[in-house]
């Protein structure tokens, strides 16, 4: 997704000159077409994240466009003041871009994972956050947050994702189904769409028909979409991130709110740094959170789901 987002700015840049953009002295091998087109609106702040946020922010406040982008921890958690105080509060449009979700960077190491980023900025007010699965949702993501005012970020994965292609959502009504099932609700977002999906395959297997859906936008929540969307089956949430990850928050809040209670289980990162140096599959498979020991996990909620009802 990084050569997409990369091609969608310099698309905009030449109708639009404001735009600027920003690295933190990282993206080479993937930028410099941008670079080549922007010409002096192409900035390399250098391994000076917080000084580079402190730029955008000036940038947003004098009239012009900013984007920012660095591999996700570092644009992230190093610099959460300055995205706080000089974005957030002051409501600067700044878009920040996030490389590397949940365990992109693999062998990297905890470094460079992110599995808490999209927390923190969920958690900010005025922040926008967005999460696509693959270039379709991007493409969306990215002309929502482009037509808002509000400061946004989007967190991608180094994966391009599938070739798929996705119905129209909103702001509002950031969640959708990307395959149907009676009895049970796989919802989740980002780079474990398709781990779900590939989940929904074994179940079928075993004779359990579950659906799959994407909330490509963590903030603002959707709700009012999302509750309509769940129905009253059992929902399994899957999250490449630590517990207590805007969509797990988003979907209890859901439940919670809901009249009838639902069968629930949350699917997230163990909540410490890997012990292991491994590859992003090797990763995703001792979190949990491959295909395999999802739909494991999603079968055992439906069982205990069938049993409940039949006592």
């Amino acid at each position: 997704m990084r050569n997409r987002i990369i091609q969608l700015i310099k698309l905009q840049a030449a109708k639009d000159d404001n735009i600027v953009f920003l690295t933190g002295d990282l993206g080479f091998s993937v930028v410099e077409p941008l670079m080549d087109a922007l010409g002096e609106r192409f900035v390399n702040a250098g391994v000076a994240e917080a000084n580079m946020i402190g730029l955008a922010a000036a940038l947003a406040a004098s009239g012009f466009h900013p984007f920012a982008y660095s591999i996700a921890p570092f644009i992230t958690s190093r610099c959460y003041e300055q995205i706080r105080n000089d974005i957030a509060y002051q409501r600067r449009a700044v878009r920040l871009i996030g490389v590397g979700a949940g365990f992109s960077y693999g062998a990297l190491g905890p470094s460079h994972h992110a599995l808490e980023d999209a927390t923190i900025m969920a958690s900010l007010p005025n922040m926008t956050v967005v999460n696509p699965a693959n270039v379709a949702e991007l493409d969306q993501c990215y002309k929502l947050v482009t037509e808002a005012e509000n400061p946004a970020y989007i967190r991608i994965a180094r994966e391009s994702g599938s070739t798929r292609e996705v119905p129209p959502f909103s702001m509002d009504r950031g969640a959708y189904v990307v395959r149907g099932g009676g009895d049970m609700a796989l919802v989740t977002s980002g780079v474990s769409v398709a781990e779900c999906l590939r989940a929904s395959d074994l179940l079928a297997q075993s004779g359990i028909f579950a659906s799959v859906i994407s909330v490509p936008v963590l903030q603002p929540f959707p709700k009012t979409e999302l509750s309509k969307l769940i129905g009253e089956r059992p929902v399994a949430c899957v999250f490449e991130g630590y517990r207590g990850n805007p969509l797990a928050t988003g979907v209890m809040e859901v439940l919670l709110e809901a009249p009838a209670r639902r069968s629930y289980l949350g699917l997230h990162a163990p909540h410490a740094f890997p012990a292991v140096v491994g590859g992003t599959e090797a990763l995703r498979q001792r979190a949990g959170l491959d295909a395999s020991s999802i739909a494991r996990a999603a079968l055992g909620l439906s069982r205990r789901f069938s049993a409940a009802a039949e006592g």
